[in-house]
């Protein structure tokens, strides 16, 4: 019977321990973020926790815009950024358990793009153009979105290579609850050098599977001065 119990014992400290899933890490963050419903769960326009309750807050903090998570850089986003304002910052404790939840989430919900640069996010308005600074050499990407029936149609997308700009494989994701790639990959081979002061034409472009109301990301495999 010792020999049993030993044994049982043994065989239940080597089961593996379930990894904690974002929806747990979410229930640990909940008491923090419960002591800001009562002005984010109620009051118009700042009403990310609405109704107040974990399993309704849950779907409302995703669908929220202007967005107050960004599961793609977890620590930049506004839920923790925002600090002290008419209420109070979340303590140590609260900051911790509420990153946690938003890197387990990251982890489930954002594809692995290994040490691709990032982008944005940014969100189109249609008929509008966009410059977005790409951070290298003065170069910019530039684009028109335009009404479409179905998906996001961009009928200018141009690089500006500024001072000289080397880039590859931009891969453009659109932002929602969960991210959703270019389903085609369009520009899985582009491999550019630019000299100073050109550019290259890479649209128009149509994502059939963006929501053209959602905010947007591209990825670069490769984004260097040259």
């Amino acid at each position: 019977m010792v020999a049993c119990v030993l044994l049982a014992g043994c065989v239940d400290e080597a089961m593996p321990v379930p990894a904690a899933t974002a929806r747990d890490r979410w229930a640990q963050a909940w008491p923090f973020l419960a002591t800001c419903a009562g002005c984010h769960a109620t009051r118009p326009a700042i009403d990310f926790l609405a109704p107040g309750t974990a399993d309704g807050a849950y779907a409302t903090i995703f669908a929220f815009q202007p967005p107050v998570i960004d599961v793609e850089a977890p620590a930049a986003s506004l839920l923790l950024t925002m600090g002290k304002h008419s209420g109070p910052a979340f303590d140590a404790g609260g900051a911790a358990s509420v990153l946690a939840w938003l890197q387990a989430e990251r982890d489930e919900r954002v594809p692995d793009m290994g040490q691709a640069l990032r982008i944005g996010p940014f969100k189109p308005e249609l008929g509008v153009p966009l410059t977005l600074d790409l951070g290298v050499a003065g170069a910019t990407l530039s684009l028109t979105a335009e009404s479409s029936t179905v998906g996001l149609y961009v009928a200018k997308l141009t690089i500006d290579a500024g001072t000289g700009l080397a880039l590859a494989h931009p891969l453009f994701v659109s932002r929602p609850p969960s991210p959703v790639l270019d389903d085609i990959d369009r520009f899985s081979e582009l491999d550019l050098s630019l000299d100073a002061g050109k550019q290259a034409e890479l649209g128009p472009a149509w994502f059939v599977a963006f929501d053209p109301d959602d905010y947007v990301s591209v990825y670069f495999e490769n984004l260097e001065a040259r």
